[in-house]
């Protein structure tokens, strides 16, 4: 090695075995020696929570079914937290679209409110095993029959035609 290679490893050993200096010559202060801290888990996750397929307790199908109101803005909370709010087109009826939810064991409260007015609530049990399915479908009759919430909830997946 040529001696000037030498002199800046040898500095190079020598700054870090006494500690660099900040700016205006004041030494940095020294690194933590304390313990690592455990990793963060974070904010825990809530009870009800849209999750991927295969790891969801609820299937939820939610539809538009109204040819008069169509798209329609549909919100669907379970126990208060918000699972759906998006506009939903008729798209002939057979427009069901999934949303895969976590909910826990125990009695739960379905919400489904429309952009047109409509405010909808129902009970439901989920058990301690096993997966459930519901069915929401917001619909207006062509005569004038009114607007409402189709709520089906099943332990056996449903089946559209």
């Amino acid at each position: 090695m040529d001696r000037r290679r030498i002199a800046v490893l040898g500095v190079t050993a020598l700054l870090a075995a006494t500690g660099c200096t900040g700016p205006g010559g004041v030494p940095n202060p020294p690194a933590p020696s304390a313990a690592p801290t455990p990793p963060s888990t974070g904010p825990a996750a809530p009870a009800v929570r849209l999750v991927e397929e295969h790891l969801a307790d609820l299937h939820l199908w939610v539809s538009n079914q109204s040819f008069r109101d169509d798209p329609v803005v549909l919100t669907v909370s379970i126990d208060g937290t918000a699972i759906v709010d998006r506009h939903f087109a008729v798209e002939g009826q057979h427009n069901f679209v999934l949303f895969p939810v976590r909910v826990p064991p125990g009695s739960h409260v379905v919400r489904v409110v429309a952009g047109t007015g409509v405010d909808f609530e129902e009970r439901f049990t989920m058990p301690e095993a096993g997966r459930r399915y519901a069915a929401i479908g917001y619909v207006n009759a062509v005569d004038d029959g009114g607007r409402a919430i189709d709520w089906i909830f099943r332990s056996t997946p449903i089946a559209f035609a």
